[in-house]
């Protein structure tokens, strides 16, 4: 427990109410996460519908309660009571003590403040200047009446809406349009200068953050690539990092928006002759293929709509944090880190270098704060449970299938716990190998779709290769 001027801030993980904390995370995965992300450039294509649409303020989500008395609750389960001001002017608004409500908790500020300001206020302590503290109402979660997942946003702001605006306390105020040059005209008045993003909301339920994108230069790191239909290799997605001060690295996204298959055969190219060992593995959430690491040479400029800390439960986003040499990579370590959304390359940077003050990580955290936590770790030695080769004949040829399982032993550092490879070789396709790998939290699992895999590709006519 910590003081907040000459209210309390607890911990995470504080707040007992079991039933209460469901209703918080389920608002958090169901709502709140399926917000989509798109960037002022497709307005015209994605906003021409009725819209209420508000001014993103750069803060926090935290939720509005009674449990007792008027209370602040985090998705992470911290907890605001006592003297402050806005919670001051909850209790004389005349709010349904039943009803929970969502909000951001921000800096007041006629200028723009960041979320770093709110980061620095809540760890003031005692000398906190809770007067400079706000919380905007922008949701009904749940009242007697409606509820965030069965209600209307419509009939949803029209309840906030009442809410009586005071000065710490009131409603996030929406702008109801019908087209998207309204939508637009908003966003040059409101961000171009500066600002945060827009918050857009239709009546059917869907949601939309629409924010100025943002620009990096990073490092390639690891690629993976496909065939076109004249066999040629291209590059289909690209793994970036960017580099700390002392010399590691932080893998912090990737993506497959990479530019025509002209750009992508001269990637294919340039990376593939650079491949390099790695203990670190990467692998594609929509191909299940491994990304191969390679010597970090190249640099690019990307562009992204949106950074985040945190993930849909609110805890810390973290990533490996890698070390490189003339052996290849290693994982030294897991820092926090954060979500880049949306990357799209734009351009190679022949004119940057593999340097801090080029690719740095500090282009990440000037623009979001980044608790500097990074923890060394011992990974364990992987171990494979199961190994199975099967071949067939046939014209000349011998065909071979293999399945892998292994134990990554790796679970403390945020890796898988069990990896099921398939290997699936032909020399007379246009693709002789092929691969597919999966995840599984334990060995039930990780056999589970070992024998699927084995039922679905081992018919008449393979041989199991005894060893």
């Amino acid at each position: 427990m910590a003081s907040l001027g000459k209210a309390t801030l607890e911990s995470q993980g504080t707040f007992a109410d079991k039933n209460l904390m469901g209703q918080l995370l389920a608002y958090r995965k169901v709502v709140a996460a399926n917000y989509v992300l798109t960037s002022s450039a497709d307005i015209e294509r994605k906003l021409a519908l009725p819209l209420l649409v508000s001014t993103k303020l750069d803060g926090e989500l935290w939720f509005l309660l009674h449990d007792g008395e008027w209370k602040l609750v985090s998705p992470t389960g911290r907890v605001i009571s006592g003297d402050i001001e806005f919670l001051g002017e909850a209790s004389k608004a005349g709010l349904d003590k039943s009803s929970i409500f969502a909000g951001e908790l921000h800096v007041l500020g006629k200028a723009r403040t960041r979320v770093a300001d709110l980061s620095s206020a809540l760890g003031a302590g005692e000398k906190a200047d809770t007067s400079k503290i706000g919380f905007a109402i922008f949701d009904l979660v749940s009242s007697p009446t409606l509820s965030a997942i069965g209600t209307p946003y419509t009939t949803r702001y029209e309840e906030i809406s009442k809410i009586a605006s005071s000065e710490h306390l009131f409603h996030a105020v929406s702008t109801p349009t019908k087209t998207s040059s309204e939508v637009a005209e908003i966003f040059d008045r409101e961000i171009t200068g500066g600002g945060e993003g827009l918050v857009a909301r239709a009546e059917d339920g869907r949601s939309f953050k629409v924010k100025p994108t943002k620009d990096l230069d990073a490092a390639i790191i690891g690629f993976i690539e496909s065939r076109e239909a004249d066999g040629s290799l291209v590059v289909r997605s690209l793994l970036f990092g960017l580099l700390n001060e002392d010399g590691s690295w932080i893998p912090v996204t990737t993506t497959g928006s990479v530019g025509d298959t002209a750009f992508r055969k001269e990637l294919h190219q340039l990376l593939a002759a650079s491949v390099k060992a790695s203990s670190y593995r990467r692998i594609s959430g929509s191909s299940g293929v491994m990304y191969q690491l390679v010597e970090p040479r190249l640099i690019v400029e990307l562009k992204c709509v949106d950074l985040q800390l945190e993930d849909l439960q609110g805890k810390p986003i973290k990533h490996p944090r890698l070390d490189y040499s003339a052996d290849g990579w290693k994982v030294s370590g897991w820092s926090n880190s954060a979500s880049v959304h949306n990357a799209v390359v734009v351009r190679l940077r022949n004119d940057k270098a593999c340097t801090f003050e080029d690719i740095g990580w500090n282009q990440i955290t000037r623009l979001i704060p980044i608790a500097e936590v990074s923890d060394q770790i011992k990974l364990g030695t992987s171990e494979v449970i199961r190994r199975q080769v099967w071949s067939k004949e046939g014209s000349g040829k011998v065909d071979v299938r293999k399945l892998l399982i292994w134990k990554t032993n790796k679970e403390s550092a945020g890796y898988p716990a069990y990896v099921v490879h398939w290997t699936d070789y032909s020399s007379t396709r246009k693709s002789p190998l092929d691969r597919e790998v999966r995840l599984a939290p334990n060995e039930k699992e990780a056999v589970k779709i070992a024998e699927a895999m084995i039922a679905e590709n081992i018919k008449k006519g393979w041989s199991e290769v005894v060893k």
